[in-house]
C-alpha cells in the first residue's frame, strides 16, 4: 500500500471557470445541499452549494458558485466550480460566500485529507463522525479552510484570485465585522472540545486563530456571532441538546464566558443570525427542538432578548442550512430541502415587514435536477 498523502492544506483544488463538462450538469445531481449567498454593490446575487457523488461525503463532491442579475428570477450556469481531487485524496466540500465592506466577494472552501478505506475500519471518537464511501475513507477532522475573492463581483466576467490557505477549521457561517472592524470568523475543527475561530485585524487577510470555551453537545458546532448594542458578542452555536449553545465576550471576542443552552430551539442545524441596518436582530432557524422541519424567521427589537415577530418561510420537513445577506431593505434567502431526495436549493426575497405581518412570500426553487420526487 502507498504511502498515505496529507495535501488538503498543501494544494488547492483547482477553480475551474465557467466549466462546460457535463459532469457538472444539474440533471445529473445525485445530491446537493447546504448553500450560502452573497449580494453586491451592483445588485447581483451570488449563490453557492456543494453537490457531485451521491452523498456527502463523497470524493466525488464538487462546490459550484452560481449568480443572478435579475433579482433571483433567473440564475447562471456554473460560474465557478472546485471539484475534489481523488488522485490527490483531496475532498472539496462545505463552500461559504462573504461580501466585505469594500464590496469584494470572498469565497471560503473546506479541503480534507481522505484515503483509501481499510478492511476494518477504526473506531470513531465522539464529535468525529468517521465515514468510508465506496472504498474511499473521510476521517481528516482538523479541515483547511481555502479562500478566493473576487474584487469586482459586478463585473460580466469576474476575474478570482488564486486560491490561498487560510486557517484550519470549517467556516460554514458568515464572519462578524465589529463596529471597530475587526473580523470574528467561527471556523471550527472536530480535534478539538472547545468552540474554535479567528480574529482578523485586516480585513480577512490574515487570521489569528483561537480557541473558545468548551463545546456543548455537538459534531457541528457551525457557529454565529453578533455585536450586542453595549458592544459585548453573542456567540450561537449549533447542538444535540435540542436548542441552540451560547456564549458571551465582553473584550472584544478574544475571551468568552462558559457556554450553556439558550432558550433557542435547534434540531441540530445549521442557522443564521445577524444585525439588521435597522437595528433589529434577524434570526432564521428551523423553529423545532427535533426535526428539520418550519424554517422561520424572527426579529428583534431588544438585541436578541426577546422575538416578537416570528414568521413562517417553509413547514415542510428536510429543510435546513438556511443562509442569508442583507441589501437595500431586503432579505434574500437559501436553504436545502432533501439533498438527496428532492435535492432542492430554494432561494427568497422579502423585507422585515413582510415578518411583521407574516407575508414572506413563497420561495423559487433555484436548482432541482428533473426527475427528483417533488
Amino acid at each position: 500500500m502507498k504511502e498515505r498523502v496529507y495535501n488538503a492544506q498543501k494544494i488547492a483544488c483547482p477553480l475551474l471557470y465557467r466549466p462546460k463538462d457535463p459532469a457538472y450538469g444539474e440533471d445529473i445531481r445525485n445530491f446537493q445541499g447546504c448553500p450560502t449567498i452573497a449580494t453586491t454593490r451592483g445588485g447581483r446575487i451570488y449563490l453557492a452549494w456543494y453537490s457531485g457523488g451521491t452523498r456527502e461525503p463523497h470524493i466525488e463532491n464538487y462546490n459550484l458558485v452560481i449568480y443572478s442579475d435579475d433579482s433571483g428570477a433567473s440564475w447562471s450556469d456554473p460560474l465557478l466550480v472546485i471539484p475534489s481531487s481523488k488522485e490527490l485524496w483531496i475532498h472539496a466540500l462545505d463552500i461559504q460566500l462573504f461580501t466585505d465592506p469594500d464590496g469584494h466577494l470572498h469565497v471560503y472552501w473546506v479541503q480534507n485529507n481522505a484515503c483509501p478505506a481499510p478492511e476494518v475500519m477504526p473506531e470513531a471518537k465522539p464529535g468525529q463522525p468517521l465515514v468510508a464511501v465506496e472504498g474511499v475513507m473521510f476521517d481528516d477532522f482538523t479541515h483547511a479552510m481555502w479562500e478566493t475573492v473576487c474584487e469586482d463581483p459586478d463585473a460580466a466576467e469576474p476575474i478570482f484570485s488564486p486560491a490561498e490557505f487560510k486557517d484550519i477549521g470549517f467556516l460554514r457561517c458568515k464572519p462578524l465585522i465589529k463596529s471597530d472592524g475587526t473580523w470574528i470568523l467561527w471556523n471550527y475543527d472536530q480535534d478539538h472540545d472547545s468552540y474554535g475561530y479567528s480574529l482578523s485585524v485586516d480585513g480577512g487577510k490574515t487570521l489569528s486563530h483561537r480557541y473558545g470555551p468548551e463545546k456543548l453537545a455537538t459534531a457541528f458546532d457551525e457557529a454565529m456571532s453578533y455585536e450586542r448594542k453595549d458592544g459585548s458578542i453573542r456567540m450561537l452555536a449549533r447542538s444535540t441538546l435540542g436548542v441552540l449553545a451560547e456564549c458571551i465576550s465582553r473584550d472584544g471576542g478574544h475571551t468568552f464566558s462558559e457556554a450553556k443552552e439558550s432558550d433557542i430551539p435547534n434540531p441540530n442545524s445549521r442557522f443564521y443570525i445577524s444585525r439588521t441596518p435597522t437595528g433589529r436582530v434577524l434570526l432564521i432557524l428551523n423553529d423545532d427542538a427535533k426535526e428539520r422541519k418550519n424554517l422561520s424567521a424572527w426579529l428583534s427589537e431588544d438585541d436578541g432578548a426577546t422575538w416578537p415577530y416570528k414568521a413562517m418561510i417553509d413547514e415542510r420537513t428536510a429543510l435546513s442550512y438556511p443562509d442569508a445577506d442583507l441589501a437595500d431593505g431586503c432579505i434574500y434567502l437559501t436553504y436545502d430541502r432533501e439533498r438527496t431526495g428532492a435535492k432542492e436549493i430554494l432561494f427568497a426575497a422579502f423585507t422585515e415587514d413582510d415578518i411583521i405581518n407574516g407575508t414572506i412570500p413563497t420561495p423559487s426553487i433555484v436548482s432541482k435536477p428533473a426527475g427528483a420526487p417533488q
